[in-house]
């Protein structure tokens, strides 16, 4: 994927980079990203915060100079006092080295007029949300007391995950001046093409034009320059969308048509009301994005997508998405012995190389047929079963896309809106989440995944009560589905009620004995109990069924709990071996070299290895509380107090009620030589539910423990649980 480029608008040649030091200020200059008619973006580093950002420096122009330095700051305040998820954050503006320019954030991605000149154009349901994301931007705008006068394709952003970023403030300014001869023509209004004043109509119309763009690659008024746009608008020469795009549906044209209306008193009034008539046009309502909690991540299945046994109840779709399609070049009896075969695949995806050989049945099946909506839809499923198992970001956007390929031709498949839904929320998209799921349940009222999922995003958006009701709906519409069982055991295990996380498991072991997944998560309510050796003896169940890298990791985690260093090493190293990817096999196995006292460089080495290879999963889920725990502690570790700090507050904020994470918290500080603050995260574990006993065995610990006040920490009242 390209990266961030905030300024965008020039078209002719590229102009030479301005020769600058390696570093503007506090901050490290990497590269140059992008290039603007009075600014360049650097992608650089900022030391203090320890995080890359995009910085633009106003380019040095002599006279006039400070003319756009007042422009550059102009942009910089518009961009401060919006603040919305859908808008570039801004984080300052100064001056040094006599070249004055602001640093926001750095956003991984690619614009959306990238989007359709690489992939063509989105299918009016992925268009329709892209806009809608658009419209709550520019209405923060319009609250702020701004207009935009910039919205195109070229200034949007996809961010990797699918977040949409409207960015290049660079021609916004307070309603009510009367500049209107910037912006990008195509996108211009026809008032604003005759000089009339900027108004909030105007960019209505340009997010009018950006829809029509995302869904034919085309503008509804084409021209190469002012003059001659102004003359296609005067004869009517107006592109109808859906004589260009005949497939899309009228509601979602109508509000196109209505957006892009020549006469500005007919068009949208606020980007809230075409909010609503794009979410009507696509037969949803829209919610409040909330930020995502910590999630358990040391668990070894990981999939909240709790689909089962849908293959039967598909059936009818696939016979009609094949007997329909205009490309169907394979035989209907071909195409669903390899279906039937690559779903039941995913729907025990639990056994060996399960997703591995289904992939290649479907990507047969959509090859011979790419109309064929079931296949992309499990094609979605499976690549988002990766990402959750491996936490690997390349296997988000496969996911998407082909979910989103199955949703653009089968609106009605519920089970492609499920896998959208689950992958926007593990990607810290809740609004968009909501949509996916509703569209799902409306679809489908009785959908047990969809409920699953559901679940998983009420978690996530801090609506606790709501998770255990709905998982427990999943699971009575399902009784059968393993998945549905192992996730509300999850939810159990989550809240440290042992005995009914414990309950769940075993029932998910009986209903699929050679289920590894089980058993791996049996061990780890044992973990928790305390209970070392059935933990250990239920990780090895696991691996004798389908040896893992995570099942070694788990077993070598609990016996290096145990203190049994010299067996847990050898399993850990096995573990990289096998997937030298995995940041927390190399942090267990750091500070298994601490325990056997090796040496301080073998230590040193292995724990920076770890924060290296969680660089990349921080960026994709920045608020995981376990992640943050984590990477905080091997800072710690390393006695980095500057970098941990942070990273243990953070996640300790994130996840108040987290047992596990609280004490990975006090670990860090601890060995940061904070004892007040190790003490307070410990007594605050252990009324969480931690257990006392794997307090005691934790040689990290052993100096807090002779402390006189740790009794007082270790014996703090746990909460009560229902």
């Amino acid at each position: 994927m390209e990266e961030t480029r905030l300024d965008t608008r020039g078209d002719g040649d590229r102009p030479p980079p301005v020769d600058l030091p390696n570093r503007w200020g506090p901050f490290e200059r990497l590269h140059r990203v992008g290039h603007g008619t009075f600014g360049e973006v650097y992608r650089a580093f900022d030391p203090t915060l320890q995080r890359h950002v995009a910085l633009k420096l106003l380019l040095p122009r002599g006279a006039g100079q400070e003319v756009e330095t007042d422009a550059l700051v102009r942009e910089a305040r518009a961009l401060a006092r919006v603040r919305h998820p859908n808008v570039v954050a801004i984080h300052g503006v100064d001056r040094h080295d006599g070249r004055i320019g602001f640093w926001s954030d750095f956003v991984q991605g690619r614009t959306l007029k990238e989007l359709v000149e690489t992939q063509g154009p989105l299918g009016p349901h992925e268009a329709a949300l892209a806009g809608i994301e658009v419209c709550k931007a520019v209405a923060a705008v319009h609250a702020a007391g701004f207009l935009h006068r910039d919205i195109k394709a070229g200034n949007v952003m996809r961010e990797q995950g699918g977040r949409i970023l409207l960015m290049d403030f660079g021609l916004t300014h307070e309603r009510g001046l009367h500049d209107s001869s910037a912006g990008t023509p195509a996108y211009m209004s026809p008032e604003l093409l005759l000089g009339e004043p900027a108004t909030i109509t105007a960019d209505i119309y340009a997010i009018g034009v950006l829809l029509f763009y995302l869904t034919t690659g085309q503008h509804p008024v084409s021209g190469a320059n002012f003059e001659q746009l102004r003359r296609e608008h005067a004869s009517g020469a107006r592109r109808n969308l859906l004589d260009v795009r005949p497939d899309l549906p009228e509601a979602l044209a109508h509000v196109v048509e209505k957006a892009t209306n020549p006469d500005p008193w007919k068009r949208f009034t606020s980007a809230g009301q075409m909010i609503a008539a794009l979410s009507s046009a696509i037969g949803m309502e829209g919610s409040a994005a909330v930020p995502p909690p910590a999630r358990r991540r040391f668990r070894l299945w990981m999939a909240p997508v709790a689909a089962a046994a849908l293959a039967l109840a598909l059936l009818p779709q696939i016979r009609r998405t094949l007997s329909s399609s205009s490309a169907a070049e394979i035989p209907l009896a071909f195409a669903e012995e390899d279906y039937r075969r690559a779903h039941d695949l995913l729907t025990h995806y639990y056994r060996p190389q399960a997703v591995e050989t289904a992939v290649p049945l479907l990507d047969r099946i959509v090859a011979k047929d790419p109309r064929f909506a079931p296949a992309h839809a499990d094609l979605g499923r499976a690549n988002l079963l990766q990402f959750l198992q491996y936490r690997d970001a390349k296997y988000v956007e496969g996911a998407r896309q082909s979910a989103l390929r199955a949703v653009a031709l089968a609106p009605e498949l519920a089970s492609a809106h499920v896998t959208l839904g689950s992958l926007y929320a593990h990607t810290g998209q809740n609004d968009i989440a909501a949509h996916e799921l509703d569209e799902a349940l409306r679809l489908d009222r009785f959908n047990a995944a969809a409920y699953g999922a559901l679940a998983d995003l009420y978690g996530r958006q801090g609506r606790t009560e709501l998770v255990e009701p709905t998982l427990k709906k999943a699971v009575s519409l399902a009784p059968d589905d393993w998945n549905l069982v192992q996730q509300l055991g999850e939810y159990y295990l989550d809240k440290s009620q042992w005995s009914q996380a414990a309950e769940q498991y075993r029932h998910a072991v009986d209903l699929t004995p050679d289920n590894a997944r089980a058993h791996n998560n049996l061990g780890l309510v044992y973990r928790g109990l305390g209970q070392l050796d059935q933990a250990a003896a239920a990780f090895e169940k696991a691996i004798g069924l389908e040896p893992t890298a995570l099942r070694y990791r788990n077993l070598g985690m609990v016996l290096a709990e145990a203190g049994q260093y010299d067996k847990a090493a050898p399993l850990l190293q096995r573990s990289i071996d096998m997937r030298p990817s995995q940041y927390r096999a190399w942090g267990l196995l750091a500070s298994v070299y601490a325990n056997q006292h090796a040496d301080g460089a073998k230590v040193k080495e292995a724990y920076l290895k770890a924060i290296e290879l969680a660089a990349p999963l921080r960026k994709e889920t920045p608020r995981d509380a376990y992640l943050l725990a984590d990477v905080g502690q091997y800072y710690a570790a390393l006695g980095m107090a500057k970098e941990s700090l942070p990273l243990l507050a953070q996640a300790a904020a994130l996840a108040p009620d987290t047992a596990e994470v609280l004490y990975e918290v006090a670990v860090g500080y601890e060995a940061l030589g904070r004892r007040d603050e190790a003490l307070a995260s410990l007594a605050n574990a252990r009324a969480a539910g931690y257990a006392a006993e794997a307090v005691g065995r934790n040689p990290q610990l052993a100096a807090l423990r002779a402390d006189p006040r740790y009794q007082a920490s270790i014996t703090a009242p746990v909460k009560t649980r229902r």
